[in-house]
């Protein structure tokens, strides 16, 4: 009798987590056939060079932009795995939709997992909730964005981690450090979680076997990066790690402009356009380009000490705000989301969506920190997802900061979400027995 109950609510359990997994993948599609005319295109909304690129590969002229011409400047990952999507489905937004909605449901299967292992049943199917149904989300998955395939393999990396780090078989570390390097091709920030993962290590394991952990995972990333790293110099006659974006990405995030344009809303990638922007001299290698680059940030921290600190702070406000930065008004592609757009029960879309996510955002934030609480004394793997959090908000603080960026760590919130409505729910149920026993 008892072994049928246990069998009839584990598979009450897995139909649920289906259902949520299912739910999430339709509203996914159905948010990107409503905003299909911008998602690809010339009024594409989103970015045009991992198009461009993802173009170029599924014509089989390779990773560049114009063909014949080297190209480095972003990481390759995303660009193959959408040109994966177009040779499957076309270029159309169904291929970006339905390939980009796929391995979110996958996100959210490894969310459960995570959030399951960590603490129960229960708190990992209202984290799978959390993602399924997180509005942020939802729409980054519609558009020619990296976000999306970075935010799984980050998932699928702490999910890895939670499940084997008491493992010593120097299998798993080389295993955990190819699906670091694979995330490194699809942003360098995963570079960040590396280093967090590194610290973590030393601290839960002994640090003899910590340094080997990291040694070996070491040695998986360069095993996926550095033929990476090989073709870079072949064909740029440089050496370029994984992308050459990375100094200018920090020029564009650390000058006198870049208040200017966080203040008002504006993509910080619209400063090339400014009349203003003080741009490299011509002439330059790639290598003087980039140490240009470096010089100028350094001259501006050094010069205007105080303006540097105030933007430092306003890029970490910016980071982790309740309001979405940079507006949809000045980041390109149609009008579909703008005030004017279509309406429902009198509302503009656009405020539909402010409202969606500052909301939505809120209650997350609040559930985390809750289910934070309360197992960062009873968890190693709390004090992981901790410094996880810590050195990608460094990073980004302190190259380019926006709203889109911090997705991935909304995704890992979820976990913790799913644990702190669990204890919400329990603590509801307690009073409610102790008030009931009192009467």
């Amino acid at each position: 009798m008892l072994r049928d109950s246990r069998a009839h609510n584990t598979k009450l359990v897995c139909w649920t987590v289906l259902a949520i997994i299912y739910l999430g993948f339709a509203l996914r599609v159905v948010v990107a056939a409503y905003s299909s005319s911008d998602a690809l295109g010339t009024e594409l909304r989103g970015d045009l060079l991992h198009h461009q690129a993802a173009h170029n590969i599924a014509q089989g002229h390779g990773f560049v932009i114009d063909v014949g011409a080297p190209y480095s400047f972003n990481p390759p990952g995303y660009a193959f795995f959408l040109a994966c999507s177009y040779l499957l489905f076309g270029e159309h937004w169904f291929a970006v939709a339905f390939s980009q909605a796929s391995i979110s449901m996958l996100s959210i299967s490894f969310v459960y997992l995570a959030a399951t292992k960590m603490f129960n049943t229960k708190s990992g199917m209202f984290a799978a909730l959390f993602a399924a149904l997180y509005p942020y989300t939802v729409y980054h998955s519609s558009r020619v964005m990296d976000t999306t395939l970075f935010t799984f393999i980050m998932i699928v990396i702490v999910c890895y981690c939670i499940h084997v780090w008491q493992n010593s078989h120097w299998k798993i570390w080389l295993f955990l450090g190819i699906l670091l390097g694979l995330g490194c091709l699809v942003r360098t920030t995963m570079l960040a979680v590396f280093i967090s993962i590194s610290i973590w290590l030393i601290f839960v394991l002994d640090w003899r076997r910590g340094l080997a952990s990291i040694a070996i995972c070491s040695l998986g990333i360069m095993l996926v990066v550095l033929p990476w790293t090989l073709r870079n110099f072949v064909v740029e006659r440089e050496l370029i790690f994984i992308s050459a974006k990375g100094m200018a990405n920090t020029y564009i995030g650390n000058n006198q402009l870049t208040m200017e344009y966080i203040d008002q809303g504006i993509s910080l990638d619209k400063l090339w356009q400014d009349d203003r922007f003080e741009w490299p001299p011509t002439g330059l290698s790639g290598p003087d380009e980039r140490r240009w680059f470096l010089s100028n940030v350094v001259e501006f921290a050094n010069k205007y000490p105080s303006d540097y600190y105030r933007l430092l702070y306003r890029k970490l406000f910016s980071f982790w705000s309740p309001h979405i930065n940079p507006s949809v008004d000045y980041s390109g592609g149609s009008n579909v989301w703008s005030e004017d757009a279509g309406a429902l029960f009198g509302f503009t879309f656009r405020y539909i969506r402010d409202v969606a996510y500052t909301v939505s955002y809120v209650i997350l934030v609040i559930l985390s920190v809750l289910g934070f609480v309360n197992s960062i004394g009873s968890r190693h793997e709390a004090w992981l997802v901790l410094l996880i959090l810590l050195m990608y908000t460094l990073v980004n603080v302190l190259v380019w900061t926006s709203t889109r960026l911090r997705i991935p760590l909304d995704s890992l919130l979820s976990i913790f979400a799913g644990f702190g409505l669990w204890h919400v729910l329990h603590w509801r149920r307690v009073s409610e027995y102790s008030l009931r026993d009192s009467i």
